[in-house]
């Protein structure tokens, strides 16, 4: 049974929320949501990161105040491409207490076609360019999908204002069916998750997203500890792609300055120069003196060991 619960102040909302997995990172479950990992969302659930998670607390608020002011305004825009749909504020959180799973519906929809979910995105230009080329983001589908299995509803949408000064204001429309099998993977991995939390079961890090989170996790270096890593056999082949990169990287890095020093010398003392496809500024800045709070990191040094050496 999915349980309805009114919206009435954030405080409550949230308290809800950390029950549960929700639909806006049900993708970190997959590794495809871009705010969210797996292991984030399992420190999170699990009271680890604590300021983290207040942290997010208040940008959940920011989406909110950006909820209310653009929502009504999308919805508008929806009506009037849509003159057959009724549009209702959801104003309610959906959840599933067996497999704790919940979501906040942005829009219900009633239509020829039934009940639906509306869920609605404002992106930038660049975003719209970058990751809408081919519908919706696979995390945005997932959240959807997940929104109208808790509802029942009998079909899907999302509706993607891109917010550009230049254009006139208009919403595109992606449509989202029901997906039965996508609809088990989700109830599966989230009844996982939860699985894994009761046992103490981690996560593995996702690289490109966690550095944050294993820094918090170690956040100093115990002096003069040694481990011995060479039953590692991935590490090796990623040392020695490190090091081609970095050396391409050097490479890359000299060559730009090459560049741009003949540039300077070109342009001497002019603030301005044009040329056909190109606008080059070139202007004095000062930087004003300044004390840098004193921080504390982990500097990782590799070093290259001849076979002889070893």
């Amino acid at each position: 049974m999915v349980e309805r619960h009114p919206i009435t102040d954030r405080e409550s909302w949230l308290a809800l929320r950390r029950q549960d997995v929700t639909a806006s990172v049900v993708g970190a479950l997959f590794g495809v949501h871009p705010y969210e990992s797996a292991l984030g969302l399992y420190l999170d659930k699990s009271g680890i990161e604590i300021d983290r998670r207040r942290e997010r607390e208040a940008s959940l608020e920011d989406v909110l105040e950006r909820g209310r002011i653009y929502e009504p305004v999308v919805a508008a825009m929806a009506a009037v491409k849509h003159p057959n749909w009724r549009i209702l504020p959801a104003k309610e959180y959906l959840r599933d207490p067996e497999i704790q799973l919940g979501a906040s519906p942005d829009f219900y929809v009633e239509s020829d076609d039934g009940r639906g979910v509306l869920q609605v995105k404002t992106v930038t230009p660049r975003a719209a360019k970058t990751h809408w080329s081919d519908g919706p983001p696979f995390w945005i589908q997932l959240q959807t999908l997940t929104e109208m299995l808790l509802d029942g509803a009998s079909w899907g949408a999302v509706a993607c204002w891109v917010i550009d000064p230049y254009r006139r204001p208009d919403v595109e429309f992606f449509p989202v069916p029901r997906h039965p099998a996508a609809e088990d993977r989700i109830r599966a991995a989230t009844a996982s998750f939860w699985a894994d939390m009761a046992a103490g079961n981690a996560p593995g890090p996702d690289y490109k997203q966690d550095a944050a989170l294993l820094a918090a996790l170690c956040p100093a270096t115990v002096t003069a500890k040694a481990i011995d890593l060479s039953g590692d056999n991935r590490l090796p082949a990623l040392l020695v792609e490190r090091a081609a990169i970095k050396e391409t990287i050097g490479i890359h890095e000299t060559r730009v300055k090459e560049i741009e020093t003949e540039v300077r010398h070109k342009m001497g003392d002019a603030e301005i120069a044009r040329l056909p496809g190109w606008y080059l500024t070139m202007k004095d800045i000062t930087r004003k003196a300044h004390t840098v709070k004193e921080t504390t990191f982990k500097q990782l040094r590799v070093t290259s060991i001849a076979e002889n050496e070893v």
